[in-house]
């Protein structure tokens, strides 16, 4: 039987794996970023170097590491472990100490040369649409930037149902609480009525850390239910499954439905 301990008033997702497909765009995205930094510092041949790049983000040819960088790490995460690969190839420092922001560019740019590729993972305007019903405050926090966030959101058609976007540009990265405390203040609720939903183990953790009252697992991203499941309050397919076919939401069924 799964029950709140309190009323759930607020929602707060993940985003990539989560509300969109992963593979749909991280995957062409980072690829094509590393070939990109290669070819700008002159290493556009170096097979080891790509092949170097890609595992230390946790990326092995489609396949992503559901605890590595890129599957939740931040833009500063993934500048770090690039700057520790390239620095044994005597890359250009100088080029190396503006990787950051030259990253955030550029994933922004490729995000929207990628938009077409770009797939939710439901269908996300009636899902939102049906939790405001319920009246329930809706946030995002992510790992992602700010620009690239709002980006897909408008993409999407769903940027207005969101009371509160967090992204790791302005806010401490997760598993910190420091997102699903902002969406609190915003929202006027408190973190035991929020529903966190992610598809990762420090999603999860995020939830647990600032003591949510339900920690959503969704399966639609990078982590199969062996990894989530210790930490996860309730495991769903994807975000989809949040609203049941009687139009009740998944925390509220008990054992006689």
């Amino acid at each position: 039987m799964v029950r709140a301990l309190k009323q759930i008033k607020g929602i707060l997702f993940d985003k990539d794996g989560t509300l969109v497909d992963f593979h749909s765009s991280w995957v062409q995205v980072a690829t094509q970023m590393i070939g990109r930094l290669l070819v700008d510092l002159g290493l556009s041949e170096d097979s080891a170097a790509r092949e170097s790049l890609l595992d230390a983000i946790g990326l092995h040819g489609n396949a992503v590491d559901p605890r590595g960088i890129l599957a939740s790490g931040t833009t500063q995460d993934m500048s770090d472990a690039f700057v520790h690969v390239l620095q044994d190839k005597q890359a250009d420092p100088e080029k190396l100490a503006g990787l950051k922001d030259w990253m955030v560019e550029e994933l922004y740019m490729l995000t929207k040369s990628n938009r077409e590729h770009i797939k939710p993972a439901a269908d996300l305007p009636r899902l939102l649409k049906q939790l405001r019903g319920h009246g329930l405050k809706i946030g995002v926090a992510t790992a992602d930037d700010q620009e690239s966030t709002l980006f897909f959101l408008k993409k999407m058609g769903i940027a207005p149902y969101f009371d509160f976007i967090g992204t790791s540009d302005f806010y401490e990265k997760k598993p910190s609480p420091s997102m699903l405390q902002a969406f609190c203040e915003v929202g006027g609720i408190l973190v035991e009525e929020v529903a966190v939903v992610g598809d990762t183990v420090v999603d999860l953790q995020f939830a647990k850390n600032g003591s949510a009252g339900l920690a959503i697992g969704v399966l639609s991203g990078v982590s199969g239910s062996s990894e989530l499941k210790e930490l996860s309050t309730i495991l769903l397919p994807s975000v989809g499954d949040i609203v049941m076919e009687n139009g009740r939401l998944v925390w509220e069924r008990d054992d006689k439905h």
